[in-house]
């Protein structure tokens, strides 16, 4: 009798054993697949965004040469002037820019130039910058954090100090930086680590789509920008601020209101969240999680997506539509935007600037466009 109790442990254990293998593998080829769903999307949508590309540059040299024939019989170019107070875009796309001098950039300066595009549909590219990224608290000890892992590019860093040092001149203080950078080492532990969770409840496409409501796919999330980070609230002499989420707090209130006078906007809008003024964003970004994520795209780009209410992805879409516009304050010209096809190889690329702005950033958005910003 007992010996046969102890077979039928030893086949009980070779099933477990077979279940435990059958649920890895397939574990492992809905990770597999959903690699090569992401891979392939991002190949359809950098076709077909090279085809708009190519009819968009077409239509912008034939705008060119249109300028050029109206310099030579001394015409002036005209452009459509803005008709109210505050803030306002202008649609340049049938107008060339004027005084205009060619510049270059390397890879490297498009990917650190703030508008590069994550989310489900856009992922990480290989060449991406990581020794570029510098430790928040080594840069300026002003910036309160989490701890010395929070790191981010240098802009982004930059733009932050900025803007908690006007909060502190407006009676504010008490924000933290809870996150920043993801490594892509990181981001798959999160996902694995959650998909170990809920191994023994969902398997294949279902353990998948699960998990990425919670953590998104390696390569898709956006801590992994380097421009991206979450915020929170910490006063050791501050009871009642402590006992609120950042969300609910002043800081919030404040920081989405004025963040973009400094390059930052709020990442993922949903109904409502993080107040009662926000609406909803997350058919566009795809990200329906409440977040209090930040994300540095330069003080042009904030500016025009203030003035247009529209979250990054629909900004982006915008400027594939309109690849030349102009944002006024007050009917004085600020910044001027272009955006034109390439970028998306280890090769320079050039872009027209205008001499009479006083700065520019190039910025590849990771759909094979280069986005310029001068400032005036």
């Amino acid at each position: 009798m007992a010996k046969k109790t102890g077979q039928d442990a030893y086949k009980t254990l070779i099933r477990v054993l077979v279940v435990l293998v059958v649920l890895t593998l397939l574990g492992g080829a809905g990770y597999v697949l959903v690699d090569q769903s992401i891979k392939a999307q991002n190949e359809e949508n950098l076709a077909a965004a090279a085809q708009q590309n190519q009819t968009l540059e077409q239509e912008y040299r034939q705008a060119k040469a249109e300028e050029a024939q109206k310099q030579q019989k001394g015409e002036e170019i005209q452009w459509p002037q803005p008709v109210g107070t505050g803030w306002e875009v202008i649609d340049l796309s049938n107008y060339p820019m004027t005084n205009a001098a060619t510049v270059t950039a390397s890879r490297k300066e498009l990917l650190l130039g703030g508008m590069l595009l994550l989310n489900h549909w856009h992922a990480l590219p290989s060449d991406f910058p990581e020794d570029e990224l510098l430790a928040v608290y080594t840069v300026d000890k002003n910036i309160p954090v989490s701890g010395s892992r929070v790191r981010l590019f240098p802009s982004a860093i930059s733009a932050l100090s900025d803007m908690i040092a006007a909060a502190k001149e407006a009676g504010l203080e008490g924000f933290l930086v809870e996150e920043g950078y993801r490594s892509m080492e990181r981001q798959t532990e999160l996902y694995d680590k959650e998909a170990e969770r809920y191994s023994d409840k969902f398997s294949g496409e279902s353990l998948i789509r699960k998990v990425r409501q919670t953590v998104n796919y390696p390569g898709t999330s956006e801590y992994q920008s380097g421009f991206s980070f979450c915020m929170g609230r910490y006063s050791k002499d501050d009871a009642a601020l402590m006992n609120k989420k950042f969300h609910e707090t002043a800081l919030s209130d404040w920081m989405l209101e004025n963040c973009w006078q400094y390059g930052l906007i709020f990442r993922f809008p949903v109904q409502g969240y993080p107040n009662a003024t926000v609406t909803d964003k997350s058919y566009k970004t795809g990200e329906s999680k409440k977040l209090s994520i930040y994300r540095y795209v330069g003080k042009p780009h904030a500016a025009a997506m203030r003035a247009l209410d529209m979250c990054m992805e629909e900004y982006i879409e915008y400027l594939v539509k309109h690849p030349h516009i102009a944002v006024y304050e007050n009917g004085v010209l600020r910044y001027e935007i272009t955006r034109t096809a390439g970028g998306d190889t280890a090769a320079d690329v050039s872009v027209s600037v205008s001499r009479a702005a006083k700065d520019y950033t190039l910025s590849t958005d990771n759909m094979g466009g280069v986005i310029t910003s001068m400032t005036y």
